[in-house]
């Protein structure tokens, strides 16, 4: 019996934070109103305080939120081994996917660009960030022999974040060449050049 509360409380909670995502989508962080948010998530505006006490706290859960769901495929990363290259190659499809949904898009720009304003929203930011990548990094160095793992990271993840963005911009671009190019790169980065024209035909096997 005990449990149900809790149970309900989060269920609530995410309620909030979804109604939150399509508010800030449709209207922009600051043009969005907590009583919108409200009304998306079909409960009074005083109900919201109940669990978030302002926008921003909303921000900070939903980043904590997202890089919780990035967990498993960091787990599976560091459980690919030596595989780990391939493991990468071959899941570029699908991460160019997630990065390139218009919503998805939008709502981190939105995070973003806060972040830029609101020092507690970039200190969320940076911290789940540099939890993500030093299990990446510290999996990457296991199993390569290349200079600046982090620096090769960086790249790629800022190449995989900037099609999503380009992709508000340019929405009729062709899918399966990003997906080529990106794997192509992920080759030259975590492998060196020598091995570039065959990353895409790999991965196609």
């Amino acid at each position: 019996m005990a449990e149900k509360p809790v149970k309900n409380a989060d269920k609530r909670r995410n309620c909030v934070l979804n109604a939150a995502e399509r508010s800030f989508v449709a209207s922009g962080f600051h043009g969005a109103r907590m009583a919108q948010i409200a009304k998306e998530a079909g409960m009074s505006p005083g109900h919201i305080y109940h669990y978030f006490e302002s926008k921003g706290q909303i921000i900070e859960e939903l980043i904590r939120t997202h890089f919780a769901e990035k967990v498993e495929m960091v787990e599976d990363i560091e459980r690919a081994g030596d595989e780990i290259v391939d493991y990468m190659i071959n899941n570029c499809e699908e991460s160019i996917e997630t990065n390139s949904d218009p919503f998805w898009s939008t709502l981190m720009l939105e995070i973003f660009s806060e972040a830029t304003r609101s020092p507690e929203i970039a200190s969320t930011l940076e911290y789940n960030d540099a939890k993500i990548k030093k299990r990446v990094v510290s999996a990457l160095e296991k199993q390569l022999d290349v200079d600046d793992i982090e620096a090769r990271l960086e790249v790629f993840v800022a190449i995989l974040q900037g099609i999503g963005i380009r992709r508000i911009v340019a929405p009729d671009f062709d899918q399966s060449a990003r997906v080529k190019i990106i794997r192509d790169v992920a080759e030259f980065l975590f492998r060196g050049d020598k091995n570039i024209q065959g990353a895409s035909k790999a991965a196609a096997k």
